[in-house]
């Protein structure tokens, strides 16, 4: 008997609705393509659930007629091709007629069309693998798709999906990447009846580009324009001394599609090597234009990724262009508001208030600066240099919190306290009992680790690690049983973030109000800084706010909801660094500090902060026992 068989047809659209639609992201993805593809100037996203309740993609493209509009959802049913030769010269989004096809096999699914400009469409509507519809509607020239309960019948691919707040970003990343490439498209996008997006037709497509990643960015950026044979190079990038922390505002588009390639990404960085610190990032907008019969759009089920015939020309071109760009413009000529002893080695404060890059990180040394008004004609907010803006902050700040209330991130923020916590007075007790009587036996080891002698051994806290789970402790519960107590800050600071930043921002304000964050939106992408925890001591003029945004996008902090992801971002972020010189003061209340919380074995992602070596372990080395 055989036991070779032909699958269903339920069972391969599901099998290839695994390859092609992964997230709401990937649905959005390819319906966007489809309108842009149908000549769409107007495309309208709605989402629900963030994609999982709802997607609605409308589009004001030429339609399609009944017959077509039921044939569409079919496998591998197609406008864009006929014969297996055109698949080496593909000049739109989608060719291969499997989107619809797959969308449809694991979710509720409606489409309606038409071509004509009175209202007269048609709708086809199919649940998983069965048409429900196929009638008559109204609808104006156009397509709009809906797509309800994704991956209802799919429940093992449902539980993939990650947090609210990541396919939330994902999607908004996929709009973003569409919208930056396409300035003459309008873009609308609205999640749970939130305006997201708003982006409307654009003159050029600097403007765009502009409205997408902010005037600060582009204020930093410097254009890039080249043709070697046949490949064209074109975009912005960040002049060195404006890159980021991660890579997540960097966009490649080769033939105007969004891709994922490997290649550009490292000739990229390869430009900039010996320019930009370590692990830091330069921002980057570039399309390339390659001869379509030298680029494979194929290999990759969602077309995110594509193989070129000669990478190493790629490479070699992408990199020569990039780094004449840089050598032919410096950051003056692009009307950067710095003063001019601060341009190659200080921490830049822009007429935005935000943050360029930390001085440490290109051992330059900081220097005062001019004096700028802000550009905002709602505020004035001067804009000054990083060490004015510490020594005015910190020298004339008001406190906020209620009538005698302790703040209770003082001591753990500054590790200096004159009255410590009756956790922390119970923990010195038990220090002394233990035999821990005299402060000299207390030392610090690299700047790094505490190193304590007791009866009967020696304990080693990693300092780092330690001061991030006090943090952490007593943020925890601020969110749950206190008022927020903010430090008020002499001077409002701006600070302009990218959408998915502003995202992040926009479901999760409250949380950091809880924590002491004094914050509200300011109009556009920016955001009105007045205020941050009492006694926090490494603001740094709202690089930390920045470095939480980033932690949450990049998912590189542990919890099971966004307020754990935040407290415990803004724990690391706040803790006292490897590499910091302590006190004997400082060393000893951190191990108070730390031995009074509940959990002192380890840091929130899990790392532990105490070792403990016996003194019959250290005589084992020495072969004394």
């Amino acid at each position: 008997m055989a036991t070779i068989h032909t699958l269903p047809d339920d069972v391969t659209r599901r099998i290839a609705a695994g390859e092609v639609v992964e997230r709401p992201a990937s649905v959005i993805k390819e319906l966007v393509e489809n309108a842009i593809d149908a000549g769409a100037r107007r495309v309208h996203i709605r989402t629900s659930g963030a994609g999982e309740d709802l997607i609605e993609v409308r589009d004001d493209g030429k339609g399609m007629a009944p017959d077509d509009v039921l044939l569409a959802p079919k496998n591998f049913s197609t406008s864009k091709i006929e014969r297996s030769e055109d698949l080496l010269h593909i000049a739109t989004y989608g060719f291969r007629g499997e989107a619809l096809a797959s969308i449809s096999a694991v979710s509720r699914f409606e489409i309606v069309s038409s071509e004509k400009t009175e209202g007269e469409g048609w709708r086809v509507a199919i649940d998983g693998n069965q048409t429900t519809a196929n009638e008559p509607a109204p609808h104006e020239r156009g397509t709009t798709v809906r797509v309800k309960d994704l991956f209802f019948n799919t429940p093992a691919r449902k539980r993939f999906l990650k947090t609210p707040l990541t396919e939330r970003k994902r999607t908004l990343e996929t709009i973003l990447s569409f919208a930056l490439i396409l300035p003459e498209v309008e873009f609308h996008y609205v999640d749970d009846n939130r305006h997201v997006l708003d982006l409307l037709t654009a003159p050029s497509w600097k403007e765009r580009i502009a409205s997408v990643m902010g005037g600060t960015s582009m204020k930093h950026m410097v254009s890039v324009e080249e043709t070697t044979g046949e490949i064209s190079v074109r975009g912005y990038v960040s002049v060195p001394s404006y890159t980021r922390g991660n890579r997540m505002q960097q966009y490649f588009f080769v033939n105007r599609r969004p891709v994922r390639e490997k290649t550009l990404a490292y000739s990229l960085q390869d430009a900039y090597r010996n320019v930009i610190p370590f692990k830091r990032f330069p921002v980057a907008v570039l399309s390339l234009g390659i001869p379509s019969e030298d680029v494979d759009v194929n290999v990759h089920p969602g077309k995110m990724e594509v193989r070129v015939r000669d990478e190493k020309t790629l490479f070699a071109t992408v990199r020569r262009t990039i780094k004449h760009a840089l050598s032919a413009h410096s950051e003056t000529q692009f009307g950067v508001s710095v003063a001019p002893s601060e341009q190659s080695s200080a921490e830049v404060a822009h007429v935005t208030g935000k943050i360029a890059e930390h001085p440490a990180e290109r051992g330059g040394q900081a220097h005062s600066g001019e004096l700028f008004k802000s550009s905002n004609p709602h505020e004035d907010n001067n804009v000054i240099s990083l060490r004015e803006r510490i020594n005015d902050a910190f020298g004339h700040y008001m406190q906020r919190q209620p009538a005698g209330q302790k703040s209770p991130f003082n001591p753990p923020l500054s590790l200096k306290s004159d009255d410590p916590s009756a956790g922390a007075r119970g923990a010195v007790e038990e220090w002394k009992n233990a035999g821990v009587t005299d402060e000299r036996l207390f030392w610090q080891f690299n700047n790094s680790f505490i190193f304590i002698q007791v009866r009967g051994g020696i304990v080693a806290i990693d300092q780092h690690a330690a001061h991030e789970r006090i943090i952490f402790d007593n943020a925890k519960k601020q969110l749950r049983d206190q008022a927020p107590l903010s430090q008020q800050i002499l001077f409002r600071i701006h600070l302009e973030l990218s959408m998915a930043e502003l995202e992040v921002f926009g479901s999760s304000q409250h949380i950091f109000e809880k924590l002491g964050f004094d914050l509200e939106p300011f109009g556009g992408k920016s955001i009105l800084v007045r205020g941050y925890p009492q006694g926090l001591k490494n603001w740094e003029e709202g690089k930390l706010l920045l470095q939480i945004f980033d932690d949450i996008l990049q998912e590189r902090v542990p919890g099971d909801s966004l307020s754990d992801k935040i407290v415990a971002s803004f724990a690391c972020r706040s803790a006292i660094k490897a590499g910091k010189k302590l006190s004997l003061e400082e060393m000893r209340l951190l191990a108070d500090q730390l031995f009074a919380v509940e959990n002192p074995y380890s840091c929130p992602h899990g790392r532990p902060t105490i070792h403990r070596i016996s003194i019959e372990e250290v005589e084992r080395w020495f072969h004394r026992r």
